[in-house]
């Protein structure tokens, strides 16, 4: 009676498991393609620097899935559409106006690029250790995230500046807009270290096991095998 019993739950169960997993595949794909086609639009305008960081992110997503061969290990759909945020503010019509006249609009897309690029940098830090034998406490994984984004932030100003001398742009603004945009990359780098810090913790064990999102600098007795 027990194992009659337990027949039709453990199947359900696994149908629930199955469910779950295409649901999150699914919305995982969705947003990887609005980061692909928002990627594609820069490049149609030929906007270099948006371009890079679409490219990044899209290797990014891609990398799990074709080492593991298996769909369902893209990205969560949350951190694939958080990486897609920017790049719609970026291109969204009208962005440049709302710039001019909403003094807080340009703050705004600086604190989503900067969740962007905390958000590539604890990537790296999970593929890093996926596919390499670096391994980090989470202490410094999450130091090494707040470091990542102000240095891409730094080269990102360096590049706009170069992209308004070479196309007489107007991408850097004045002096205090250069500043502000890296104190909200400092700002943002730090709330997202944090906030992957607690995702990772509030993830389930079997979820994390499944996007090979485990907690690797935290098993003293792992190996890669």
């Amino acid at each position: 009676m027990d194992s009659a019993g337990h027949g039709p739950t453990r199947r359900k169960g696994i149908r629930n498991l199955l469910t779950s997993r295409l649901l999150e595949a699914e919305l995982s794909w969705i947003s990887s393609l609005i980061l692909f086609f928002s990627t594609v639009y820069t490049a149609l305008n030929i906007d270099i620097l948006w371009v890079a960081f679409g490219v990044t992110a899209l290797t990014l997503y891609v990398l799990p899935v074709v080492a593991n061969r298996d769909p369902f290990k893209a990205l969560p759909w949350e951190m694939t559409l958080l990486l897609a945020a920017p790049m719609l503010l970026h291109i969204s019509a009208g962005s440049e106006r709302l710039n001019e006249n909403l003094t807080w609009w340009r703050d705004l897309t600086s604190l989503a690029f900067a969740f962007s690029l905390a958000t590539i940098g604890f990537l790296l830090t999970v593929e890093l250790q996926i596919f390499t034998a670096i391994r980090m406490n989470r202490p410094f994984a999450i130091f090494f995230v707040v470091m990542f984004t102000l240095a891409v932030a730094g080269f990102w100003g360096v590049g706009e500046f170069i992209g308004d001398k070479v196309w007489n742009t107007d991408y850097l603004g004045s002096n205090y807009d250069v500043m502000m945009d890296f104190v909200w990359t400092l700002v943002g780098g730090v709330v997202m270290g944090i906030v992957y810090y607690l995702y990772l913790k509030a993830t389930p064990k079997g979820r994390r096991e499944r996007l090979e999102f485990m907690h690797m600098w935290e098993a003293t007795n792992w190996r890669k095998g």
